[in-house]
Order: C-alpha cells, then structure tokens, then sequence
C-alpha cells in the first residue's frame, strides 16, 4: 500500500464530504459556524 492513499483512508473522505456540505450551504463567512455545526451534525 502506498504511504499516502486518499481512497483508502477514511478521514479524506470525512473531509472531502465536509468540505462539499460546507460548499453547498455556505453563501457568506458570516454563517460559517452556522454551516460547520450543521455540516458535522449531517455527518455525524
């Protein structure tokens, strides 16, 4: 296995989901701790 396996590893995909949650409801910085607990309840 290589060193480094994004497909593999279970936490890129934690945060690669994250970061699409976080693309598709943020529309200004001021939400973005809005959009983060959000993001991980949905996650979670």
């Amino acid at each position: 296995m290589p060193p480094y396996s994004p497909d593999i590893n279970k936490i890129e995909k934690f945060w690669a989901r994250l970061k699409h949650h976080l693309r598709k409801t943020l529309d200004q910085f001021d939400g973005l701790q809005n959009a983060i607990d959000n993001a991980l309840r949905f996650l979670s």
